[in-house]
């Protein structure tokens, strides 16, 4: 206490140990086939990727919490602030602040650059910036304009840090670090293809002895039964040759696979964290009145804005399929090499294959589209790809970078009722009734690539996410996948005479949106079918929509349109990869069409049909009573019954169980589930693992209470 301030200031430390061991795909291979949700024998489809596990299950050297390796941290914490709350006048206060927070073993900032990186991809291989210089100034003032108590007017601004979870680090070290033998999930088959293991001699499925096919066809090329066995024995064999050692070199460190020529993609799928790392953090700006109506009735009326920068976005930093890469004589040995091998001669005309039945795969297979069409995990060609990275030496190679940002705005109201005797026979009643009207903006990203990828996962920020667009990461910035325009609850309670209570809640929250995304078609060459930009990154939304449009600039019947509007105009036309092969003389428009290197590779998508089930809006009404009584003084007991949604309103498409904007999914997606049939079922808010869930099908608890 100083004159008319109040002073406060503080020091906290946090020691935060973490560790475990998770072994991913160490009991069976997982594998893809190419035809998404087709045939009644998944068995028979064609393998398009096959993934198998080393069997280890830590991603660090450290030891930690009884496991020899697998240590996370120590997290160091330590955070200092001041603050004061300064009366200037008896209806005035004025609370300045400043708080500084520092985290370390967050990042792996304790390890040293990577030559192999800053040769490839200058100054990326730089380490990781420490996060040393984290204030967070904030400011707040309150104001009883007539100086009666009934009323104050409020606003504060201040500056709000978030740490990285751990689980980024799990993706991250494990490259970093030259000795060890960690935690490692390659591609066996991509593409039809075997793909090398990241171990001496980089063995494939079939090179290893034993295992050879007997045929000239690889047993990625075949159906998933037919390679199921070597696939089995292959992984058994990864597992054999990978054994626990904290000392042995490290295979998947990243300077040797660099150094190797390997295209990364898949060591490196998940992302490292960028030199430039910078700390999450929210700018949370907020104005608003607070009045009493009368004794016990408060109103309150406040405006939110919340900002959120630096948060962490996978984004591959080669642009690999960016058509400012494209590379017209890799484009020509691409075509040469098809021909040969469709009986044509190394002919740089198309014509010939193409009519003995190649489709854009074949041609994408020897180069014609991005090293990832070549096989997630080796090179392209010789003379590169058509459309190679930056650095056409090398393929996809991403990092997590701070350049993420969402946008919360909110207009809050709320008010509160507490009453004595209001009615004859109610003792007390307490209500209230809180509206919000907000929105809630994030750029679309992925949790994956291929659909289905889980649309509520593709929003948790923590998260590692993958940019839509590498070019430009915040282009399709719209609604989030969590956003609801219009929340509104109110709830209460009244105590009646014998001791018993009544208490209601309620909830009717509007619906969430969705993206509207031309997904991976399962085929090579997604940079003719599903990158309508150019930018390299495909499964591009509708053109013309951004993250969440569906639900917010359209509903079921603009889905509709949007859809017979692409149909109409863009399916089946070149997108820009494929008109730079027109633009150069190598194909035709109509040859492109015929191998299905067009958009939506040249399939319409399914128009909605009547019924489709939407987001509807949540809603909810719960009820509970209950009796209090005292024996002696001392022993008081309540039993109670509380009735979850009462009314058992049926609601739909509440996380995680929410419908997928890829439109060319099939089952399961915004365009493919009717209402009030089996197909909606899935997406009927189930009762979950525990008593209460929002929204779910009406549910009793009995309850009794017992203090002494």
């Amino acid at each position: 206490m100083w004159g008319k301030h109040v002073v406060r200031f503080g020091v906290g430390y946090n020691h935060i140990q973490g560790g475990g061991f998770a072994s991913f795909f160490k009991i069976d291979p997982q594998v893809f086939g190419n035809t998404p949700f087709g045939g009644t024998d998944p068995t028979q489809d064609t393998m398009a990727i096959a993934i198998i596990g080393n069997g280890q299950g830590f991603s660090t050297t450290q030891a930690a919490l009884g496991f020899p390796a697998g240590g996370l941290g120590p997290d160091n914490r330590v955070s200092l602030y001041i603050g004061d709350t300064w009366k200037i006048r008896p209806n005035f206060t004025i609370s300045p602040g400043l708080r500084w927070e520092r985290d370390t073993g967050r990042t792996d900032s304790d390890l040293g650059p990577i030559a192999a990186i800053n040769n490839a991809f200058p100054g990326f291989g730089n380490s990781v910036r420490q996060p040393n210089e984290n204030f967070a100034p904030q400011l707040g003032i309150a104001w009883d304009p007539k100086g009666t108590g009934k009323t104050v007017v409020r606003a504060g601004i201040g500056l709000y840090y978030e740490n990285v979870i751990y689980n980024n680090v799990l993706f991250d070290r494990p490259f970093r670090e030259q000795n060890g033998a960690f935690l490692s999930s390659p591609l066996a088959c991509a593409g039809g293809s075997a793909q090398p293991l990241p171990l001496p001699g980089s063995p494939t499925i079939d090179s290893v002895e034993g295992l050879d096919p007997t045929t000239n066809a690889s047993y990625c090329a075949g159906t998933i039964a037919a390679g199921a066995t070597a696939l089995a024995a292959f992984q058994s064999y990864f597992q054999s040759q990978s054994p626990f050692s904290v000392t042995n070199p490290n295979p998947t460190y990243i300077g040797n696979l660099l150094a190797s020529g390997s295209n990364i993609n898949s060591a490196n799928g998940q992302g490292l964290f960028a030199p430039s790392y910078r700390s999450p953090r929210a700018l949370q700006m907020n104005i608003g009145v607070q009045h009493e109506i009368r004794r016990g009735m408060v109103l309150s009326v406040d405006y939110l804005r919340n900002v959120e920068t630096h948060a962490l976005l996978n984004v591959d930093i080669n642009h690999v399929g960016a058509v400012r890469n494209f590379k017209a004589s890799s484009a020509v040995e691409a075509i040469e090499a098809t021909s040969t091998a469709f009986g044509c001669g190394a002919s740089s005309n198309p014509t010939c294959a193409i009519a003995a039945g190649a489709q854009i795969t074949d041609f994408t297979n020897n180069g014609l589209g991005t090293p990832l069409d070549t096989g997630a995990a080796s090179l392209c060609p010789a003379g590169g790809c058509a459309f190679g990275g930056d650095n056409p030496n090398y393929g996809e190679m991403s990092f997590l970078e701070p350049i993420s940002r969402s946008v919360y705005n909110a207009l809050q109201m709320k008010l509160v009722d507490n009453i004595a005797n209001p009615l004859r026979g109610v003792k007390n009643a307490n209500f209230q009734v809180a509206y919000s009207l907000s929105s809630f903006k994030n750029p679309l990203a992925f949790a994956g690539n291929t659909a289905p990828s889980n649309p509520v996962g593709a929003n948790d920020q923590d998260f590692v996410l993958q940019a839509a667009d590498n070019d430009n990461p915040l282009k399709y910035m719209g609604p989030s996948l969590l956003d609801r325009t219009h929340q509104l609850s109110f709830g209460g309670t009244f105590d009646v005479p014998g001791g018993f209570r009544f208490g209601i809640i309620g909830h009717f929250y509007s619906p969430l949106s969705s993206p509207t995304i031309v997904g991976d078609t399962g085929s090579g060459g997604q940079i003719f079918q599903t990158d309508f930009t150019g930018s390299g990154s495909y499964s591009d939304p509708l053109p013309g929509t951004k993250n969440g449009s569906y639900m917010r600039d359209f509903g079921v019947n603009g889905l509709n349109a949007a859809i017979s509007r692409f149909n109409a105009t863009v399916d089946g036309q070149p997108t820009p990869a494929g008109q730079a092969l027109i633009s150069s003389g190598l194909f035709t428009a109509g040859q492109l069409a015929t191998i299905g290197a067009v958009a939506g590779g040249g399939i319409p998508l399914t128009p909605v049909a009547p019924g489709q089930l939407s987001f509807p809006w949540v809603k909810a009404t719960d009820f509970r009573l209950s009796w209090k009584h005292t024996f002696r003084d001392r022993v008081i007991i309540e039993p109670n019954v509380g009735f979850y949604n009462v009314f058992n309103f049926a609601n739909f498409n509440l996380p995680p169980g929410a419908m997928t904007g890829w439109l060319n999914e099939g089952a399961g997606s915004i365009n493919s589930i009717q209402r009030n049939t089996g197909d909606s079922i899935p997406f009927r808010t189930g009762a979950g693992t525990g008593v209460f869930g929002l929204g779910a099908p009406r549910t009793i608890e009995w309850g009794l209470k017992a203090s002494f």
